[in-house]
């Protein structure tokens, strides 16, 4: 029984870590895209252009990360910094509340 060989119809983008695929063929080898958009991101074409941008559903984007390194580090400066107390807190937000209802 001859076996079907895959053709590769995903291109990979020269120096880009995305790959091209056109509409149509998304559409007639969806199976296939959805395996290799686990290993890199897809861009979707429709008469050569770019229209859609498909990524592995765990992948996080480039701001999330960012802004996650940066919460990390502001949460271990405050941890360093200390805590001034749920007294003191309360306090501090019972200024700004009011200072915040005041008229302008």
């Amino acid at each position: 029984m001859a076996t079907k060989t895959k053709t590769a119809f995903i291109k990979k983008a020269p120096s880009q870590r995305a790959t091209f695929v056109a509409a149509k063929e998304a559409k007639n080898r969806f199976g296939e895209l959805l395996e290799a958009v686990q290993r890199h991101p897809i861009i979707i074409t429709k008469n050569d252009r770019p229209v859609a941008r498909i990524v592995r559903y765990s992948e996080k984007t480039a701001f999330e990360e960012t802004e996650d390194k940066i919460w990390g580090e502001r949460a271990i400066a405050a941890e360093k910094e200390g805590t001034i107390g749920v007294e003191a807190t309360r306090k501090l937000m019972e200024k700004w509340r009011h200072v915040a209802a005041r008229p302008r």
